[in-house]
């Protein structure tokens, strides 16, 4: 290559670097339009880069507007908005009354206050102006800021030394969370990206219960840590045999001291996932109960069960109870204790009752009641059923009774935001009493049950001796009625024969159930995909529903190698929350290169969901080689470029884009994946 060119190069090369390389855009939550009002064309940009950091006040963004139309084009104010606006605040864009005349600019200054537990991340910006209190341009995809975080706490002591700012990341072996039995290791990599050294650095690792080091310490001696410079530690990590499946809480604690030999103090807490075998008191089941349905005046009658230990290690110190309400009377114990049950065993029970002296005609509920030591769940130390007899003729000539003896709500559960048709089937117990004027009201605490199209109450004349009656009510849940078993109180007002009135009360439990919605943006092509040549792919996903998605886990599949695992574990996305999966591939040839990207996770009643989308690019066949030689015939004499030279110097604009592409996505990657803090 002769000199001429090579300046060539250079030169066109330098530019390229000046101007900067662009990653595919990302759809703006705003919206893609840049609306236009009026007769006036007109352009909002967003200028130079826009970034800050947790804590940092008065940061300028600057935005210039530029009339491209032949009308004058005027407005009087300007609204910049920020996306997730919590702890950030936007300031200044006072203009007056400005207008602009074909090709002529002006430019906006606003100021973004951060807070110190701002989220870090990108948001996007949407700029709004308006004349006279009309909107005259809108553009909703301006642009985006980069929120990071701050690690470093500046010196105080005058000296100029400047800020002590560590970055500390994790990996963990195997990729997909630790478990009892294998081989577990916590990777740490600690990097000093401020301005002064760190001396004496000592690494602390703090575990919670269920984690432990395997024979070796807590703590790492990192020496001197110079500026720029990076350490790595590893730990290896044993699981408890009984640990539970979830996301383990570590904290990692650095200190030292700095150039001025102030303290340094670092803490960062990671989020491990465990799958783990512990036992649970929720894998026991108080099964095949047994009770009358009816006893008449005090005779005895007998309550049946068994207990079945479906653990794969058994439970100990087991205490099972039978709750006797008042009015009945038991003559054997109602308490069990139970030193063990051993896993995959079934215990039985009987408990002998009776009605006591003037006790009421009614429905008795029983309760039955497990709990044990052994349990791993902190907020699962019991397991409960239910049974109930209705009791008779204890007080001579019988009272009316009206009770709810069936209902159905049409499946397992009712969804939020549905409507659903509720059947109810209507007892007169007494065996004496006609009863009317029978009054049906229906209520539930907290407001989750809406009747549709009707009043909560219903009507009925009378109702025989022990007669029954259907009546059917269609309600609505709340859009957002907490996911959980929720009570309905059906109050019940009627008259004997003799004029008496007479209340009864029974309350249903109904099933609630939030739908689960996985959101997840299009999958672009990268450009200049070659086979042979690595490309990077990223994809934004949300979780729209209003409960959390538990175990998300993440793979990318197709006719295409990968330098590296594309599995990912989220682990719980809560409500409101989305994330950003990104992985790497190499096309094996030219042509069409199918794949999918597959979201598996389980929804609030423990059943699987699984998502895919399917993507397909266009790969080109691998790039042509050059070989160093002489000059081709096409170089021009002065100044110019060969078509050579050009696709040369295309050849290096793609690699270098991917480069930067590459690098801002797996730094990404890591950062999002493997750095979840609680603010």
């Amino acid at each position: 290559m002769n000199s001429k060119r090579r300046k060539v190069l250079l030169v066109f090369f330098t530019a390229i670097l000046a101007m900067g390389i662009q990653s595919i855009p990302v759809v703006s939550p705003f919206g893609t339009d840049n609306q236009v009002y009026g007769d006036a064309y007109v352009r909002s940009s967003l200028s130079g880069s826009a970034s800050a950091q947790q804590g940092e006040e008065k940061v300028a963004i600057t935005i210039e507007v530029e009339n491209k139309d032949n009308a004058a084009f005027t407005f009087d104010g300007a609204v910049l908005e920020i996306e997730k606006p919590d702890n950030i605040t936007v300031s200044g864009g006072t203009t007056g009354t400005v207008t602009l005349v074909k090709g002529e600019k002006t430019n906006l200054i606003f100021y973004l206050n951060v807070g110190r537990f701002a989220d870090t991340g990108t948001r996007w910006l949407s700029l709004t102006l308006r004349n006279a209190g009309v909107s005259v341009h809108k553009n909703l995809s301006l642009g985006s800021v980069r929120i990071y975080q701050k690690l470093g706490t500046p010196q105080n002591d005058g000296s100029g030394q400047g800020a002590a700012a560590l970055d500390i990341i994790h990996f963990i072996d195997p990729e997909d969370g630790f478990a009892s039995g294998q081989e577990n290791v916590l990777d740490l990599k600690i990097q000093n990206y401020g301005n002064t050294v760190i001396k004496n650095a000592t690494l602390n690792l703090i575990l919670p219960d269920g984690l432990s080091i395997y024979n070796a310490s807590n703590s790492a001696a990192l020496g001197y840590i110079s500026t720029g410079s990076v350490r790595e530690v590893s730990f290896p990590i044993a699981v408890d045999d009984d640990a539970e499946t979830k996301n383990y809480e570590v904290t990692v604690k650095l200190t030292g001291l700095d150039y001025n030999n102030a303290a340094v103090n670092e803490e960062k807490t990671f989020y491990i996932p465990v799958n783990g075998s512990g036992v649970s008191v929720k894998n026991a089941e108080i099964t095949n109960i047994s009770v009358p349905d009816e006893v008449f005046g005090d005779e005895e009658f007998t309550l049946s069960f068994d207990v079945v230990n479906r653990n794969s290690a058994g439970l100990k110190d087991v205490r099972i109870n039978v709750d006797v309400p008042e009015g009945l009377l038991n003559k054997t114990r109602s308490t069990f204790i139970e030193p063990s049950i051993p896993a995959g065993s079934t215990k039985s029970y009987t408990v002998a009752l009776f009605a006591a002296d003037g006790a009421q005609e009614k429905a008795y509920t029983l309760k039955i009641s497990l709990d044990s030591s052994t349990s791993s769940s902190e907020n699962s130390n019991s397991v409960n059923q239910y049974a109930s007899v209705y009791v008779s003729g204890v007080s001579g000539e019988k009272t009316p009774q009206l009770m709810v003896d069936s209902y159905d709500y049409g499946g397992a559960f009712v969804e939020a935001g549905d409507a659903f048709l509720l059947t109810m089937g209507l007892y007169n117990t007494s065996g004496s009493h006609t009863i009317s004027n029978i009054k049906i009201t229906l209520s539930s605490e907290d407001g989750a049950f809406i009747p549709v199209d009707s009043s909560n109450s219903f009507y009925i004349e009378k109702l025989g001796t022990k007669e029954r009656t259907t009546q059917a009510l269609i309600l609505s849940v709340k859009p957002n009625a907490e996911q959980k078993t929720t009570p309905l109180n059906v109050d019940m007002s009627y008259e004997d024969g003799a004029g008496n009135a007479f209340t009864s009360k029974d309350t249903i439990s109904i099933p609630i159930m939030q739908e689960t919605r996985l959101d997840v943006d299009d999958i672009i092509a990268p450009p200049g995909l070659y086979a042979g040549m690595q490309g990077y792919l990223s994809v934004q996903f949300y979780n729209m529903g209003k409960t959390t998605l538990n175990n998300l886990r993440i793979v990318a599949e197709g006719d295409f190698d990968t330098p590296e695992s594309t599995s990912y574990f989220v682990g719980n996305l809560e409500s409101g929350d989305s994330d950003v999966y990104d992985f790497s591939f190499i096309p094996r040839q030219g042509g069409t290169m199918e794949g999918k990207v597959t979201f598996t996770y389980e929804d609030a009643s423990g059943d699987q969901q699984v998502l895919e989308r399917p993507f397909s690019f266009q790969i080109m066949e691998e790039m042509p080689a050059f070989n160093e030689g002489p000059p081709p015939e096409d170089m021009p004499a002065e100044g110019g470029m060969s078509k050579t030279l050009k696709i040369v110097l295309g050849i290096l604009v793609l690699l270098i884009g991917g480069g930067i592409f590459a690098w801002r996505k797996i730094r990404k990657k890591k950062m999002q994946r493997e750095m979840e803090i609680n603010e």
